[in-house]
């Protein structure tokens, strides 16, 4: 038997909890579900997603829920989800009104009257069905939605103007005349007072709460864009330099990082990792083998920007399940948000590239790279300072290619050139355009 947290509000750092627990779910088959609800609400999109999953559990694993204290807004939907519904000593269950919460300041904001209803209306028929479905009276329900239906039920009573909230005793008072509790079946001490009322007598409980790498996971997926595109300039860098080093191993940390914490959030799996990897492979043959630019380095872009888009897509139940009230949550649901975080990567990559070419190639850092990379006087490179003021403006051969260091030849002279980051070809013409002691700065002529 499983109990699954539902403590704090319910955002994306909670399914990732929850998408590592159907995974398990599906796997072990146990006897029940149980939430342990302490929530203030949370986001629609993540609550319906949690249904979702609820709902493609098969009939012989029963959800239930147990309010311990509170199960406010979303957290009432997901109650409502549930096969049955305990409240522990002193719990509220209600309140549900969806609201808007301001993006810059994070508080409230209020809602245009036009829209207000436009609002209710899907929510209203989402509670509506969960009731239905699972035996809850339909009017209680709704007034835990909207302010203007008004319900009288035994001891309870909500005028218009007002949202349905229920106290533990509320929510399992009997009602005439076959003395059904209005929502709740019980009012429990815990969880394991809980298992003989749903015949779980004896069950073994296991718990899941959110680990560390969830944790991290959560500040992961959040600077995604930013990791993905820093991973790709670290080794756009490496690539345009000779040998393997800094920018290399930098690229592949930043890769690891980011999919580690996708894979954790329930979003990217094997399969997103290995098309990036093998977008990346091609990249590389596209530099490193095959002259020029072409369905190589086209197929390897392609490639890695449909990885990046699949691991911001999480997987979900199959086939899809529908909410009563509601379409079912589909892949659609999530593309824009993928490629929207996607064009924040291209960002990151097109600005950072632009910055870098501008920058790096002047700092002593990168000329030491690229320099010490460079092929030394073993190979018959002339070497010493002060001696090549008089090779500005001269033209010779690109020997090696230039990425951006290495060989030119000026006549029978082999010297040690780099490029301001460009990528010269081995066999094309080059200009020297400035001297600066012993480096010596070339393009394409």
């Amino acid at each position: 038997m499983f109990v699954l947290p539902v403590h704090g509000t319910i955002d994306q750092s909670m399914l990732y909890v929850f998408r590592r627990a159907f995974r398990e779910i599906e796997r072990t088959k146990p006897s029940a579900v149980i939430l342990d609800l302490d929530t203030p609400g949370g986001r629609l999109a993540e609550t319906r997603e949690i249904l979702q999953w609820l709902r493609s559990l098969p009939a012989e694993t029963p959800v239930y829920a147990y309010v311990n204290p509170d199960a406010y807004s979303a957290g009432a939907i997901l109650c409502l989800g549930t096969k049955g519904i305990f409240m522990s000593p002193g719990a509220n269950i209600g309140d549900a009104l969806p609201i808007l919460i301001n993006p810059m300041s994070g508080n409230v904001q209020a809602v245009p009257d036009d829209i207000k209803e436009k609002m209710i209306s899907p929510t209203r028929a989402l509670v509506r069905g969960l009731a239905q479905e699972n035996g809850y009276n339909v009017e209680i329900a709704e007034a835990m939605v909207d302010p203007d239906v008004e319900v009288t039920i035994g001891p309870v009573s909500c005028p218009p103007g007002k949202l349905l909230t229920l106290t533990a005793q509320e929510a399992t008072a009997p009602v005439p005349p076959d003395g059904k509790p209005l929502l709740a079946r019980a009012v429990v001490d815990s969880i394991e007072a809980l298992l003989p009322l749903v015949d779980l007598a004896g069950a073994r409980v296991r718990r899941f709460e959110e680990v560390g790498a969830e944790r991290l996971a959560r500040w992961i997926t959040g600077l995604g864009p930013l990791l993905f595109g820093l991973a790709i300039l670290a080794l756009v860098i490496e690539f345009k330099t000779p040998g393997f080093g800094f920018f290399g191993i930098t690229g592949i940390v930043l890769l690891a990082v980011y999919f580690f914490g996708h894979y954790v959030a329930g979003l990217a799996g094997y399969e997103e990792m290995l098309v990036v990897l093998v977008g990346i492979i091609l990249l590389g043959i596209e530099i490193f083998v095959t002259p020029g630019f072409g369905v190589m380095g086209i197929l390897g872009i392609a490639l890695v920007a449909l990885g990046s888009i699949l691991a911001l897509i999480p997987a979900l139940p199959r086939p899809p399940v529908a909410l009563p009230g509601l379409d079912a949550i589909t892949l659609d649901a999530y593309l824009v948000g993928a490629l929207w975080r996607t064009c924040l990567t291209a960002a990151v990559v097109i600005l950072g590239g632009w910055f870098l070419g501008r920058l790096l190639p002047h700092t002593p850092l990168y000329r030491g790279l690229v320099l010490e990379a460079a092929v030394g006087t073993d190979r018959g490179v002339v070497a010493g300072a002060g001696r090549y003021d008089g090779y500005v403006g001269r033209t010779g051969t690109a020997r090696t290619a230039l990425r951006p260091a290495g060989i030119a030849e000026f006549g029978e002279e082999r010297l040690d050139v780099v490029t301001s980051g460009d990528l010269i070809d081995a066999g094309r013409a080059v200009r020297v355009v400035h001297v600066e002691g012993t480096r010596v700065v070339v393009e394409a002529a």
